[in-house]
């Protein structure tokens, strides 16, 4: 009985040590997503990065060499997040909880995959993000490549040997927003993240991206809003964009015209309160 109870204590222990671990020193989160309950960052990294390969496809050698089928090339500010997940939790845990937030995000998923389908975990440990504590069981490890606005994020979740959980967060923004001007340039349009609840925050990105087109170039702004009542929520959508022309008008871009469509194109909302489509027009 005594001995049971010092067994207890003693794991009552190890857990508040556990749960007091700090941050290593100078990490941050990434602003969009809430951490695991306490978990905390074991190693962080940031800096420009000329090349990142965001993998698309599972991990396998040929060659002697790993590669993946499909990958993106990416250029900007990578910032690399190690988190340390509770031992009394499992990488499904770690890893649905910010995927979840993704999600309500409106973030595009790119690739995804589940224990084996993704390759060894020590591909994926050692070969792509260089990191060692992330080789675990292939079992036990997930992954998903998204895009959220300009960023680009790497989400890769995994079991030890020793029962330690790992999630690694890797995010890649676009220098200077520079893969909005190309969607925009390519595709004709491009969505910016959106609140309706302050809704002149958007104007400064819209003149930043307006501002690598050529002078007299026209676009149209149009604003994606969440609401119960159509009527109510279009009539409200369409004076959010009347005050974003207005802001975008007065930094010197007249040739814009605003519209707001409230809830009626939802796949462009994606679960997001709010929206904001820019559209390069096209001369007939």
């Amino acid at each position: 009985m005594l001995r049971n109870t010092c067994l207890l204590l003693a794991g009552l222990l190890l857990s508040c040590v556990v749960a007091a671990q700090s941050d290593v020193e100078g990490a941050a989160d990434y602003g969009l997503l809430k951490r695991f309950p306490l978990s905390w960052i074991e190693s962080y990294q940031q800096g420009p990065t000329p090349e990142y390969l965001l993998m698309l496809s599972e991990l396998k050698k040929a060659n002697n060499i790993v590669v993946a089928d499909k990958r993106k090339a990416l250029d900007g500010q990578l910032t690399r997040i190690t988190y340390r997940i509770p031992e009394s939790h499992q990488s499904a845990d770690a890893f649905e909880h910010f995927r979840d937030q993704l999600m309500a995000h409106g973030a595009e998923v790119l690739f995804q995959c589940t224990g084996r389908d993704c390759g060894s975990s020590h591909y994926w440990a050692n070969d792509f993000f260089g990191i060692a504590q992330l080789y675990g069981l292939d079992r036990t490890q997930f992954y998903m490549a998204a895009r959220l606005g300009a960023d680009y994020l790497a989400l890769y979740a995994v079991q030890r040997g020793n029962r330690r959980v790992y999630l690694q967060l890797d995010v890649v923004s676009a220098a200077g927003g520079s893969e909005l001007v190309q969607q925009l340039k390519v595709e004709g349009y491009a969505a910016l993240p959106f609140d309706p609840a302050a809704p002149l925050d958007v104007v400064d990105p819209v003149v930043q991206l307006l501002a690598e087109f050529e002078p007299g170039q026209a676009f149209w702004l149009v604003v994606h809003q969440q609401g119960r009542g159509a009527e109510e929520t279009l009539a409200q959508s369409g004076l959010l964009a009347r005050q974003i022309e207005a802001g975008v008008r007065s930094a010197g871009f007249e040739t814009v015209q605003a519209f707001g469509v409230g809830p009626l194109v939802p796949s462009v909302l994606a679960g997001r309160a709010g929206a904001l489509v820019v559209i390069r027009q096209v001369e007939p």
